[in-house]
């Protein structure tokens, strides 16, 4: 996270403030990041100029040059960040839950690290990391716009010519312990109003086979406003402002999530009634209506997804980083369509523990 952070922040030709006037002149924005599947760099421009956004992007990728200033600079800015996070209650929920379901693994830490890792890491570690990380084997260049795509790609050849490096090592299989049981975990803030409410388990990778199906299934659950742990304990018991449920996607089995924010004296009756619904679930079918509905909803809200060519990219980005087949959203909507009752009842008694 520390090395993708520091990407734009200076190259062998390019200061970090030249680097910024560059962006400013082609109308555009520059972002770089790393989360738990891969290090992005993501560039917009004007139209007209994307040839040269290209050729700025070509250098921020290849020729990085990671300056002892900067590092210290984003080093502190992370650590700050890291701080931020002791104070908020959902920082401190999330991850308390992630290091119970993924102990002894990457997934039980924040992508952040630690006070005590940020502080030992060193630019030479840095510049270690994007040369083995920062290589054409496996990576994907992702263009959206009004292109003119054989002229695109013969440019794309040529500023990328000289890009190259080592394929990377296939990352080992994470293998979270196996938990029996229901295990509570407190953290302890004296006085706080409210509690944040975290249960989760360990759920599947975003390119597992039930994931279309699971996705209609957490929508009804607590994907959407409408749903019955939001109606169960926002609209019928009044005891949070909202509830909700979720798959994180990641190339791993990523956690299924149920949280809120719910009154203090009412933790015990919010756990109940969580348990009750996801219980609900694989012991009572759906009705035909309940599922009819969420499947208008998802079917529904996909556009929006892709009216900005922000929203394309994201959703090409997700084929190319999880190993999704190309047809996946073009054939998205006959993919909610498909799934039944059955179905749904099936998923439940197989993923929601």
């Amino acid at each position: 996270a520390l090395t993708a952070s520091l990407i734009d922040e200076g190259t062998d030709r390019s200061s970090a403030l030249e680097i910024a006037h560059q962006v400013e002149t082609l109308g555009g924005y520059l972002s770089s990041q790393a989360d738990w599947d891969c290090i992005s760099v993501a560039l917009g421009a004007l139209a007209k100029h994307t040839g040269r956004g290209l050729e700025l992007l070509a250098e921020i990728g290849q020729r990085a040059s990671f300056p002892e200033r900067e590092v210290e600079r984003l080093r502190q800015q992370h650590l700050a960040e890291l701080k931020r996070r002791q104070a908020q209650p959902s920082s401190l929920a999330s991850d308390a839950l992630s290091r119970d379901l993924y102990e002894g693994t990457i997934y039980a830490a924040s992508t952040l690290g630690t006070p005590t890792s940020l502080a030992a890491i060193r630019r030479s570690e840095i510049l270690s990391i994007a040369g083995r990380e920062m290589t054409p084997a496996g990576a994907a260049l992702i263009l959206v716009g009004d292109l003119e795509p054989q002229a695109l790609l013969q440019q794309v050849r040529e500023t990328f010519s000289d890009w190259n490096g080592e394929a990377r090592a296939t990352p080992n299989q994470l293998q979270p312990p196996h938990r029996q049981g229901l295990r509570p975990v407190l953290i302890d803030r004296p006085q706080a109003p409210q509690t944040e409410l975290w249960m989760g388990s360990v759920g599947v990778s975003r390119s597992h086979p039930d994931r279309p199906g699971l996705q209609v299934l957490n929508s009804l659950l607590g994907g959407k406003f409408t749903s019955r742990i939001n109606l169960n304990l926002r609209e019928r018991l009044g005891i949070t402002y909202g509830a909700s449920s979720s798959f994180s996607q990641r190339r791993a089995a990523g956690p299924f999530i149920v949280a809120a924010s719910v009154d203090s004296e009412a933790v015990g009756k919010a756990i109940r009634e969580v348990l009750w619904e996801l219980q609900r679930l694989r012991d009572e079918p759906v009705s035909a209506a309940e599922l009819a509905d969420t499947q208008s909803y998802l079917q529904g809200i996909f556009p929006f997804t892709l009216q900005r060519i922000e929203g394309l990219a994201d959703r090409l980005a997700d084929l190319a980083v999880y190993g999704l087949p190309r047809d996946y959203f073009t054939d998205y909507f006959a993919r909610v369509a498909a799934v039944t009752l059955a179905d749904l009842q099936d998923l439940a008694r197989k993923h929601l523990h």
